[in-house]
């Protein structure tokens, strides 16, 4: 029988890489351009630079 420090680590791994599957496959999506309200990221520059 594994010892508990193995354990742990077989544990965190686990809950580590379902975390990283799920970031991927919910921000993998491509974003409609007409759901995207405001100014692009390319723009935010010049609207910080007038203050």
């Amino acid at each position: 029988m594994p010892n508990k420090i193995t354990m742990i680590n077989a544990v965190w791994m686990v809950m580590m890489t379902g975390m990283l599957a799920a970031t991927v496959a919910l921000y993998d999506q491509k974003v409609e351009t007409s759901k995207v309200y405001g100014p692009y990221a390319s723009a935010r520059t010049s609207v910080v630079s007038q203050y």
